[in-house]
């Protein structure tokens, strides 16, 4: 155990200490903040310019129109109907169309368009549809009143049986964001520990380090203290996000813990972090390059990735088949699990049959990774092929 801890305090202190570490700590907050928050600012930014629609208007309704319309687009009335194409090119203006009695009629109008706003051209078509009603309402015997008693949506309430059974928009939230930042752990953990394995593997220092405690405790050491790097980076990242949530959507740190099922998320994080992690370092092990680990990193990541192919069927029915199935295959149970427990009431045969499943995989994944560790640290030369591996699993430890 002594020297467990020794391993992990070393590779905590030597990522520490690492310039690109504190480069991604600083940074990975600013990118993800780019990324919200820029989408945003261009939908602000992107005003819609003002398009102009020249109009013959026969039903002198063209203010009626006008009224229906954003400030955006604006019309035109034209008097005479055989120029009105030259007049919209020589303007450069957006289209033209006429409105007459045939419109009333059989509710047919042709939109001439002279640019390819497709937003705009359907907020011209929403209109005249809304001005149409107008008309014909108008014309008929029956009042605006009437129209909307008999065109008014039911009213429906829904009503949960049990107060547990009521979803909140809070549990949701939370339960998400938990779900996002475990697979972030896992993946940049997974992704460190599978680098630091190889670089120990290609610098030969696996040599000196394997002849003073055993390969497992090797292992182990460097899952732990990669472990309690994510860790750090998890807290130094909600510490810079909750007062920014805080202050632009008065998020309240005490009710969203209070939200959701702390052990379970806990636990199932956990236990997914002791999964993949063992893959990535026991994958590392058998590579002797970057290039080599790059292309198969690629296989492990798709493995937390299932989780995301269920989200569809886990977010629209929770109780489902595909949500109970998925909450329970250990290669999906920890993102799918979290989710779950804020979208609807767990069966506790399902949580701990899950947290038992899950238990149980980690165990032999790391049984097996640390007899794939401690055989492909000391291989040198090429990468492992499967037959190799499969050896090296066989291979007892003297």
């Amino acid at each position: 155990m002594k020297g467990l801890w020794k391993i992990a305090n070393w590779e905590i202190t030597r990522n520490l200490t690492n310039k690109q570490f504190i480069i991604g700590l600083l940074l990975t907050p600013v990118l993800m903040g780019l990324f919200a928050g820029v989408p945003i600012l261009l939908d602000r930014l992107n005003q819609p310019s003002l398009s102009t629609y020249y109009v013959v208007d026969h039903l002198g309704e063209l203010a009626s129109l006008q009224a229906l319309l954003p400030e955006n687009i604006a019309l035109k009335e034209h008097q005479d109907s055989g120029s009105i194409a030259d007049v919209v090119r020589d303007t450069n203006s957006s289209g033209y169309f006429t409105l007459d009695q045939s419109f009333i009629t059989t509710g047919q109008i042709d939109v001439v368009y002279n640019d390819r706003s497709m937003e705009t051209l359907s907020t011209v078509k929403g209109s005249l549809t809304a001005l149409l009603q107008q008309i014909r309402l108008a014309h008929s015997d029956i009042s605006l009143e009437q129209l909307a008693f008999v065109n008014a949506p039911a009213q429906v309430r829904e009503v949960a049986l049990d107060e547990e059974l009521e979803p909140q928009t809070m549990h949701m939230i939370v339960a998400m964001v938990f779900t996002v930042l475990v697979f972030f752990l896992i993946l940049t953990s997974g992704t460190m520990l599978m680098q630091s394995a190889l670089q120990e593997k290609r610098d030969r220092m696996a040599e000196v380090v394997l002849s003073s405690v055993r390969s497992v405790q090797l292992m182990q050491g460097k899952i732990l203290g990669h472990f309690l790097l994510g860790l750090m980076q998890l807290i130094f990242w909600i510490a810079i996000g909750l007062p920014i949530a805080r202050y632009f959507w008065d998020f309240s740190i005490m009710e969203a813990l209070a939200a959701v099922d702390v052990p379970v998320i806990l636990f199932f994080g956990l236990g997914g972090y002791l999964l993949y992690s063992a893959l990535f370092v026991g994958l590392g092990a058998t590579m002797e390059d970057l290039q080599s680990a790059s292309n198969s990193q690629s296989l492990v990541i798709m493995l937390p990735a299932l989780s995301f192919l269920f989200l569809g069927p886990v977010i629209s029915n929770p109780d489902g088949t595909i949500a109970v199935f998925a909450s329970i295959f250990p290669f999906t149970s920890p993102a799918i699990m979290m989710l779950r427990s804020g979208l609807t009431v767990v069966p506790l045969w399902q949580t701990l049959g899950s947290a038992a499943l899950l238990l149980l995989t980690a165990w032999v994944i790391i049984l097996l990774a640390s007899k794939i560790f401690r055989i492909g640290m000391l291989m040198y030369g090429k990468n492992a092929s499967f037959k190799e591996v499969v050896k090296w699993i066989h291979y007892k430890e003297s």
